[in-house]
């Protein structure tokens, strides 16, 4: 058989067991393998086994050798019960969606899913594998036991990595018979935009140059109050014009040449040959310098306005703006 016919062959019994399970699509909640969705079929050695089975009778019956017939019924015999046994190691898992930490684009994601052992028989040599995943993994799961199984994803775009179809397959316990099934979780991993690789420097700060103070005290003067927009920091909530107001819209305080320590890394600053692509890669580059600097940073880019703030959140904030940016905005 040459490589474009076994695919061939592959590809149409993935096409009649997709069918035959009814699976459409990313799943969410808990998975249970059941008789429905676990498929079986002799693999390569167990179709040796059955050809040499098949020579053996031939020969029992054209020599008439009894010990002939008794191993070859005794071999099957064998073969049906490891068919059993081999069903036995994936019936009654349930399966159920993990979690993804967000990685860069050109890094490899890990994406983790639960396989949960609810009988008291323990599940040996059970493999996991996807199209796109970078190996398949194997894990042996103890009777009424939990194990979590992590596949390692490439990546080459920003946005939201759809978790990709998962085969959950064994040969256990002689190899010649293979079980498996179909499932794909609905868990995506977030794939931040590759920074700009060296060191680019931060755009010119919107830092106040003087060191004297506002009116009253105060280490910036109010320059003008607008409307708040998502991603603005809390503590420059004008509170008292929001009590004067009713309450019914929250205002937000704007100062005159920006707050002491501030950085504002905005889309327009950008050079005007740049593509999106390339802007995004500049943006998370700041992000991440502007972020080690420990200064307050703003972020600037069309339809999302963030900060000025500092920390983990921010960043990840940042960050997942830019992900998403031109793909309908947050995920789950």
């Amino acid at each position: 058989m040459t490589r474009a016919s076994a695919r061939a062959r592959a590809a149409w019994i993935d096409e009649l067991v997709t069918r035959l399970s009814g699976a459409t699509g990313p799943l969410a909640g808990d998975y249970v393998l059941t008789r429905r969705n676990v498929f079986i079929l002799p693999s390569r050695p167990g179709l040796l086994y059955a050809a040499a089975l098949l020579a053996m009778l031939i020969a029992s019956i054209n020599y008439a050798l009894s010990l002939g017939y008794a191993l070859t019924f005794l071999l099957a015999s064998l073969a049906l019960v490891a068919m059993v046994h081999t069903f036995r190691g994936l019936s009654a898992l349930t399966l159920r969606p993990g979690r993804g930490d967000p990685v860069f684009a050109g890094d490899i994601a890990e994406a983790s899913v639960m396989v949960r052992n609810p009988s008291r028989l323990e599940r040996y040599a059970l493999f996991f594998d996807a199209a796109d995943a970078a190996g398949r993994e194997r894990v042996d799961v103890a009777a009424g036991a939990e194990q979590t199984v992590r596949l390692a994803l490439p990546t080459t775009r920003r946005g939201w990595l759809q978790m990709p179809r998962l085969t959950i397959s064994t040969t256990f316990p002689l190899g010649i018979w293979q079980a498996w099934s179909y499932w794909q979780p609905a868990q995506r991993v977030l794939v931040y935009p590759c920074p700009e690789p060296g060191a680019v420097p931060l755009p010119p700060s919107s830092m106040a140059s003087g060191s004297g103070t506002g009116r009253g005290g105060a280490q910036e003067d109010v320059s003008a109050l607008r409307p708040y927009v998502q991603g603005d920091a809390a503590r420059r909530i004008a509170w008292k014009a929001v009590a004067r107001s009713g309450g019914e819209t929250l205002l937000v305080k704007e100062f005159e040449g920006g707050e002491r320590g501030e950085l504002t890394l905005a889309w327009d600053a950008l050079p005007a040959q740049f593509d999106t692509e390339a802007r995004l890669s500049r943006l998370a580059r700041w992000v991440l310098t502007a972020e080690a600097t420990g200064k307050p940073y703003a972020l600037r880019i069309p339809g999302t306005a963030l900060g000025p703030d500092l920390g983990q959140t921010h960043r990840a904030r940042c960050l997942e703006a830019l992900a998403t940016y031109g793909q309908g905005g947050h995920g789950d």
